[in-house]
């Protein structure tokens, strides 16, 4: 039974308990009986007018009510469309704004549900791709070896092949795995310790330091203040670090400089890697940060890697409740820089 049928009944017996109560009253009275219907009709109208006067004021609720149903039904077929507007009491008010935040978190749900697919069918597909073509192409020597299409004199070349096919499968894992632990929510955090800026970079730079031998790179680095000392998780400092400098190194070509800047407040870490090399496009600073997101849609291996150096970098820097932030323009360079809070007693000039 709808509301305004119960609304209609209540009012049908509260007439005909006060018509009962008037003839009751009546009786006890000494009233001719044209009074008596008199009054019998005047109180039937009465009734009537406030029943229509009732159903009126609540006619904002029926409606409201009917709005809300047909949204419920839209949204359970996952059509949010507009949101409804609620008429009458401010309690039916508040109940439709309500029922609007409910839609909308709904909606971004969906949303947020619909792209966390798409990108998950989108990493399997670029993962199955990055695993299958090292192994396709140790598969193809392993038989051209066994078949004899190789000769023994081929073998030295070929299995160095191997085994750089073998160190890039080895290094998709490596980064897989790391990702994999470092967005775990309860993954221990290494200890805090006292690190000096200056070495930080020239540990960093240690992991590159034949590479930048056979480039020919100039390395600018730049400390400010020279005696830069703070506290935070040296492991990580030293990831993030890394990959920003892997990242500089492989956009750009041999030959041109790379600079790291270092710039230390009592409140804030920043940390700057800028390169000379092919730029990004302002409508990909939003991607990539994004776990196997690579700029380039030829997917070249030789820059593009796996497309999780970056990601990674970029969680480990929230981790530490920091940011990764980029400033690029297309064929001039790139800008990288981690902003990180430091609250500790070490974070002096």
């Amino acid at each position: 039974m709808k509301l305004k049928s119960y609304i209609i009944i209540g009012y049908l017996v509260s007439t005909l308990l006060t018509i009962l109560a008037v003839f009751w009253a009546i009786q006890r009275m000494l009233i001719d009986k044209r009074e008596v219907y008199f009054l019998v009709g005047i109180t039937l109208i009465a009734s009537f007018i406030g029943a229509m006067i009732s159903l009126f004021l609540l006619s904002p609720i029926f409606s409201s009510l009917q709005a809300l149903k047909l949204k419920v039904k839209k949204i359970a077929n996952k059509d949010f469309g507009d949101p409804v507007t609620s008429k009458g009491p401010i309690e039916f008010q508040e109940l439709g704004e309500a029922f609007n935040d409910m839609s909308a978190n709904l909606q971004q749900s969906f949303s947020s549900l619909a792209e966390s697919e798409k990108e998950k069918r989108l990493m399997i597909a670029q993962l199955s791709h990055d695993i299958k073509t090292p192994i396709t192409s140790i598969q193809a020597t392993v038989e051209g070896i066994l078949d004899g299409v190789i000769t023994p004199e081929e073998h030295t070349h070929y299995l160095t092949t191997i085994n750089r096919q073998t160190e890039r499968l080895n290094k998709l894992v490596e980064e897989l795995d790391i990702l994999t632990l470092n967005t775990q929510e309860k993954a221990p955090d290494s200890p805090s310790e006292v690190i000096f800026l200056d070495q930080l970079f020239i540990h960093a730079m240690n992991e590159f330091h034949l590479l930048i031998d056979q480039e020919n790179r100039d390395i600018n680095i730049q400390v400010t203040p020279e005696s830069a000392k703070f506290t935070s998780q040296y492991d990580k400092l030293l990831r993030i670090l890394v990959n920003l400098l892997n990242n500089a190194f492989k956009y750009s070509e041999p030959g041109t400089p790379v600079d790291v800047k270092g710039h230390l407040t009592d409140q804030t870490l920043t940390i700057s890697v800028t390169d000379k090399g092919t730029g990004i496009d302002e409508k990909e600073f939003e991607h990539i940060f994004k776990k196997l997101y690579r700029v380039e849609g030829s997917r070249n291996m030789k820059t593009g890697g796996h497309g999780l150096g970056l990601a990674i970098a970029q969680e480990l820097s929230h981790q530490l409740g920091g940011e990764i932030t980029v400033q690029s323009q297309k064929n001039v360079g790139s800008t990288f820089t981690l902003s990180l809070p430091i609250h500790n007693e070490n974070s002096i000039n």
